[in-house]
């Protein structure tokens, strides 16, 4: 198989999982991140306005069991929902001796021929321009606030969840919280869209349609439909399992790269994806949410990538859903239980708090 030089972009969960089987299938990997450590959204900050969507004492929203990455378990001591410390350190320990640019802007990626042309700056460097054979855009989807609300005549202080950090600073005041998603359960106890941006991408690649909430032209929110096989957005679907489904987009789009994996061989399944998926749907700014569908998605992208389902999938399957369940019931409580799987691994029962 030969040696492909690819660029990625955006050392958060995404980009870390590419890295990784990106170097185990050989390619030559260049990752560049704009902050000084890796983890993206993972990465806590007091201030606002920054990379961050995290707040002070959350919890994962998902269990340990159903957030790692095949061969890479979470610590055994730690609970089942965990700190966002505990995420950070996970992905810390991931992506030791990875290739990483730090403190490196991606200010410009544009089509040069038959190769990727990228611009990069640092704080300390004048502008620089490299060569790749393909791109991942894996910069993540919770740095722009979406405020639906931005232009009313509500008069008091108004802020998104992204950049909520603290409950002390709501103390003695009259609060609503708009949104039924996890951030704004989440926040309620102690709303929340966020809007795509790639202010580095030509502006000619790509449409940010519906509101900022879909990315087009793109065949199963992940390839351009002009480059399937060299430019990719690494996790666009929101309602999922977030760090098995950015591992299983990364080995799919990396077959299309090898050659091993495949498209569909009529072209206009791939330029008409996106008209097929806008039928079916009510709301166009839900294109990218999958929730239940995430399943069958990642099935499809197995087989057409070549590589064996990972069979631990099933079970995380049964946990979300369990987990979904009891998040309707006991929006409070279902985060103070911790989960333990059977000897293999096909099924998990509740171990108690």
């Amino acid at each position: 198989m030969p040696s492909s030089k690819i660029c990625i972009i955006g050392a958060g969960a995404a980009g870390l999982v590419t890295a990784k089987h990106a170097i185990k299938d050989g390619h030559e990997v260049e990752l560049f991140e704009q902050t000084d450590s890796v983890g993206g959204t993972w990465v806590y900050s007091e201030k606002t306005g920054c990379h961050s969507s995290m707040y002070k004492i959350m919890k994962t929203n998902l269990p340990k069991e159903a957030m790692l990455f095949q061969d890479e378990p979470f610590r055994e001591d730690l609970p089942s929902f965990m700190s966002h410390e505990d995420v950070l350190e996970y992905l810390v320990d991931y992506s030791k001796n990875f290739p990483i640019q730090f403190n490196t802007t991606v200010t410009d990626v544009r089509r040069d021929g038959e190769k990727w042309k990228v611009t990069t700056s640092t704080n300390s460097n004048q502008p620089a321009s490299h060569f790749y054979d393909a791109v991942f855009v894996c910069n993540g989807h919770f740095f722009e606030p979406l405020n639906p609300y931005e232009n009313s005549e509500f008069e008091g202080e108004m802020i998104h969840s992204h950049d909520y950090r603290r409950a002390e600073h709501f103390e003695g005041k009259t609060v609503v919280i708009v949104g039924a998603g996890p951030s704004g359960i989440d926040i309620t106890l102690q709303v929340a869209l966020t809007a795509f941006e790639f202010p580095f991408l030509d502006s000619s690649l790509i449409q940010l349609k519906h509101n900022d909430l879909m990315v087009s032209p793109l065949y199963q929110h992940l390839c351009h439909v002009d480059y399937p096989d060299s430019l990719f957005f690494i996790g666009l679907p929101l309602g999922t399992i977030t760090f098995p489904l950015f591992e299983v987009q990364a080995k799919y789009a990396l077959s299309l790269i090898s050659g091993t994996g495949k498209l569909p061989p009529d072209t206009s399944k791939i330029q008409n994806f996106e008209a097929r998926r806008l039928q079916g749907l009510q709301n166009p700014g839900a294109f990218h949410i999958l929730v239940e569908e995430q399943w069958d998605y990642m099935k499809e992208l197995a087989e057409m990538g070549g590589f064996e389902k990972w069979s631990y999938m099933e079970t995380i399957r049964k946990l979300y859903c369990y987990i979904m369940s009891e998040r309707k019931k006991n929006v409070i409580g279902y985060k103070m239980v911790n989960f333990e799987m059977n000897e293999d691994e096909t099924d998990f029962r509740v171990v108690g708090i």
